[in-house]
């Protein structure tokens, strides 16, 4: 995870003994009391690749290592080698043309920008990493990459807008299509070839050899939604997307699927009463058989559990996701160790619960109060969200290892 070293996340990097000697102190606190490394995944419920969680063993050796003084060992090279998310570099960055200047605010601010690109050939990519540009601004993103006809100007038009006001249902096509001139001449509409998001805690994300999409030569990237935190000074973003290019040719192209709860009673705006323990629920019936990659689970500030899973027609179980202790600044898309098979007919099943009691220390209000569901986008409301990267099922798949 990009997070100790360099301009990464955490506040100090740990690439050297010497860096790691100077915050053993810190890393014993933080080990102990559970709040590193971070990983929120139930891993008896269903362990995923790239699990950054210590077991009982792992703690103990560690923490007793540091007790006994954090000695350096016999290594063969000074430098201890980092990960591979950390030393790799994307083939192709689509960054923003220009940075946008945030302006200080306590209101969260939303905004679609536009990236466009011309490439000398189409690409094969298996593998994407958005670059958050201000990490302590940024709170989340949703992007799509889009082919657009031949004489669509992808230069032409303005870089971005600004939501006017924060709306679940603010993302309108036709409309963004328009406004950013991605329209041909003859009405030919933008072919989306991939669609993709980045939530704090996200790392890079890597298909199977064969699995991905093809970028074509000429295009957009649209990030639909870039979301900042209120902030006490101005700022500035200038975020990017990274992509990693295959020698193979893409076989396969990766679906993306959001899934949201329906409101029991339409019409009436759908709240969490004030001082309860409120559950969701959302079920969805599969009728083909799929092949899951990954899978990313998203609430807000309230959210208390989340878990998902698959029951089959022969009603087995399919355990997919369990978070027993939601974590508003530590979400992922989770990568399954091997490709999971839902068989046509199985029905997803995802349950969430929200605290919404004064005894909540992430509770926004204060005393508790109301709060909307599903009807906005920024924290002071509440959603729910279950969003799967997948395949079409082909026979084997089970067997391809994701690790």
């Amino acid at each position: 995870m990009n997070c100790h070293y360099e301009n990464g996340y955490a506040p100090f990097a740990l690439t050297n003994f010497e860096e790691i000697k100077r915050h053993v102190k810190e890393m014993a606190v933080v080990v102990e009391n559970g709040s590193m490394p971070p990983w929120k995944a139930n891993s008896t419920y269903r362990d995923f690749a790239a699990n950054r969680s210590l077991n009982t063993k792992e703690k103990k050796v560690l923490l007793q290592w540091i007790k006994e003084g954090a000695n350096k060992g016999k290594l063969e090279k000074e430098e201890l080698v980092q990960a591979a998310s950390i030393r790799d570099t994307p083939d192709i960055v689509m960054k923003m043309p220009k940075a946008y200047r945030l302006k200080a605010s306590s209101k969260n601010t939303y905004i679609c920008y536009k990236i466009p690109f011309e490439l000398d050939s189409n690409f094969a990519i298996n593998g994407l990493k958005f670059l958050p540009g201000n990490k302590a601004a940024l709170h989340h993103a949703t992007y799509q990459i889009f082919e657009v006809s031949e004489e669509v100007d992808v230069y032409a038009g303005p870089d971005y807008f600004t939501y006017k006001e924060d709306s679940v249902n603010r993302v309108e096509d036709l409309r963004d299509f328009n406004y950013f001139k991605m329209i041909g001449k003859n009405g030919e509409m933008p072919r989306e070839v991939y669609h993709g998001g980045w939530l704090p805690g996200t790392d890079k994300i890597k298909f199977p050899a064969g699995v991905g999409f093809d970028l074509p030569k000429r295009g957009v990237l649209l990030i639909r939604s870039l979301h900042y935190s209120p902030s006490a000074v101005d700022a500035e973003d200038q975020s990017a997307l990274g992509l990693y290019t295959s020698s193979k040719p893409i076989e396969r192209k990766v679906g993306f699927a959001a899934f949201q709860p329906r409101n029991p009673s339409p019409g009436f705006t759908w709240q969490i009463p004030a001082d309860t323990i409120y559950k969701a629920h959302l079920n969805v019936k599969f009728n083909n058989d799929v092949s899951l990659l990954h899978i990313n689970p998203h609430m807000h500030l309230i959210g208390k559990t989340f878990k998902a899973y698959a029951v089959t027609k022969s009603n087995d179980t399919i355990p997919l996701v369990d978070i027993p202790e939601w974590d508003f600044n530590w979400q992922d898309f989770y990568r399954f160790k091997s490709i999971i098979k839902v068989p046509a007919g199985s029905v997803l099943h995802a349950e969430a619960s929200y605290d919404n009691t004064n005894a909540n220390p992430n509770n926004p209000n204060y005393p508790a109060k109301a709060m909307a569901f599903e009807t906005g986008m920024d924290e002071s409301n509440e959603m729910m969200r279950l969003v799967l990267l997948y395949l079409p099922y082909a026979e084997g798949d089970e067997n391809i290892l994701l690790d």
